[in-house]
């Protein structure tokens, strides 16, 4: 699809969308917490939408942030390439990056019904320009979050929304969830306090997990809602069973978590609800497992 047809497309699908109520409108972007101060942005950031403050450390609210600009070349989620670059306070993009687990930059995609999920890593150029191959997402909202810290600053999270054209849904409301299965593997999770503990069985029998990107698994937190954003890595370097985080979210609310991890040389991510009562407080899970 050329640049112009997928302009109009665009266009199309947002006012459809919009007509169905299942765009969430300016949503917030990434909160990144565990001891990570490159991440601390203004309060100002926060989504104006809500009266909620939090005393954590927050980044990645905006597109742009000290002089640095998330601009992807179109604002379509549909399969296949998507390019963007990371403009830098002089104006021009940027070339040169410290990496972050093993990747220069980290490229989260998820739907704003929080079902659909990537954590995809793009290639650049020598002139600063990344580019990555999304999969088929079903038609809908989406939010994209570039993870990355130029050489000499800051590590930055900054996000932008997409969209899927096509046909949408009323988005389904979440159900508290601490099971899941994938590619063969149950996982159960589990939270003590601020510590996440998630093990991985196959056919009953605890799995240790390969190491991916440098950690024993990753795992992502997106708020319903708005989709508030924390990145956190396992607390032991080489766990022997299940893998632990240290997590302390925001504020009170359902909370999609996922948890990439590797066994035989492939990469599957699960899927988990928790309901946080409150921001240092427990989670629980009365939904269905």
């Amino acid at each position: 699809m050329n640049a112009g047809l997928k302009l109009g497309a665009y266009g199309l699908a947002l006012v459809a969308v919009l007509g169905l109520g299942a765009a969430v409108g300016t949503a917030a972007g990434p909160i990144d917490v565990g001891g990570n101060a490159g991440h601390d942005s203004d309060a100002d950031g926060m989504d104006d939408t809500t009266n909620e403050t939090t005393e954590l450390p927050a980044g990645g609210l905006l597109v742009a942030q000290d002089g640095y600009h998330f601009v992807p070349e179109n604002r379509l989620a549909d399969a296949g390439e998507f390019g963007f670059t990371i403009v830098g306070p002089d104006g021009h993009p940027v070339t040169g990056y410290d990496e972050l687990h093993d990747r220069e930059l980290h490229l989260i995609v998820a739907s704003r019904d929080l079902r659909e999920f990537a954590h995809l890593h793009p290639t650049r150029d020598a002139g600063g320009r990344w580019t990555v191959d999304l999969p088929a997402f079903p038609a809908g909202a989406y939010r994209a979050f570039a993870d990355f810290e130029p050489t000499d600053a800051e590590q930055y999270t900054l996000g932008v929304d997409l969209i899927v054209p096509g046909t949408t849904h009323a988005m389904k409301p979440l159900h508290a969830k601490t099971i899941d299965s994938v590619g063969g593997f149950e996982l159960t999770l589990d939270r003590e306090g601020s510590e996440v503990t998630i093990t991985v069985r196959r056919h009953g029998e605890v799995i240790t997990t390969e190491p991916y990107l440098g950690a024993a698994g990753h795992l992502v937190a997106l708020r319903d809602g708005d989709l508030a954003y924390l990145h956190v890595h396992p607390l032991d370097e080489q766990p022997a069973g299940p893998v632990r985080f240290a997590v302390e979210v925001p504020s009170a609310g359902r909370y999609a978590l996922f948890f990439d991890f590797q066994v035989d040389g492939v990469v599957h991510t699960a899927r988990f609800v928790l309901d946080v009562t409150a921001s240092t407080g427990s989670a629980h899970s009365d939904g269905d497992h």
